[in-house]
């Protein structure tokens, strides 16, 4: 292939993914908030079992309560599913590994629904991501956000959130 054709390639290309990445941009308007998540009560211990001892837990919930700088989600009500697959680990963490499940968020002006996963560290710290949608007042919309509890209490230390709210454009 001559030098002249390979140029003329390699500034086709570059135009072409040029053309890609700098094509639209879904239009929308993202609304940062910070917050805190507080644990209320763990209401369904969910199914345990232990193989190769290992801890395991299918169908766990809890109740929360979350005061956030975004009126959206301020004030909720947050019902949580809850699975894991933990490593045992010593006192006080006990145990680490994987977590996931679904949420639904509620206030006065409408739900959040989605899924999460998260990680419990072997120092017993948690890092979460949520991703949800909004129903009734908050059709239309979507929730991202990232949390993390630096203790392995929930009951005493309470989750400390950031992410964003997207309103779709028109």
């Amino acid at each position: 292939m001559s030098t002249r054709v390979r140029s003329i390639m390699i500034v086709f290309i570059l135009l072409v993914l040029l053309g890609v990445t700098a094509g639209p941009v879904a239009a929308g308007t993202k609304t940062y908030f910070t917050g805190t998540e507080y644990l209320v009560e763990d209401t369904d211990p969910g199914e345990e079992f232990f193989p190769d001892n290992r801890y395991h837990l299918r169908g766990g919930a809890s109740i929360t309560l979350w005061e956030t700088t975004d009126s959206r989600l301020d004030g909720g009500d947050g019902m949580f599913t809850i699975n894991w697959n933990f490593a045992f680990a010593p006192e006080p963490v006990y145990f680490y590994g994987p977590m996931w499940g679904t949420f639904v968020i509620t206030t006065d002006g409408g739900t959040w629904m989605g899924t999460w996963t998260g990680v419990r560290e072997e120092n017993g710290d948690s890092f979460f991501h949520y991703v949800g949608r909004g129903s009734g007042g908050y059709e239309g919309l979507q929730l991202r956000m990232w949390g993390e509890r630096l203790d392995p209490n929930p009951y005493i230390v309470p989750t400390s959130w950031s992410g964003y709210i997207l309103e779709k454009g028109g």
